[in-house]
């Protein structure tokens, strides 16, 4: 019969390290999308938040 603990304490490990990745991964993903649009803001010269939310709704 299988210790449940052991299953338990798998499965939070596993579960932990895909978090870790996907956060990892984020970051990564966030840096590059602030980094790639920051001259167009700056040439622009709006705020950080306008600028961005207006480029999420479509304006």
């Amino acid at each position: 019969m299988i210790n449940i603990n052991a299953f338990f304490i798998g499965f939070v490990v596993i579960n932990a390290i895909a978090l870790a990745l996907l956060v990892g991964f984020a970051a990564v993903e966030t840096t590059r999308f602030f980094a790639a649009n920051r001259k167009q803001r700056i040439a622009r010269h709006e705020p950080f938040g306008r600028y961005y939310s207006q480029l999420a709704l479509g304006h």
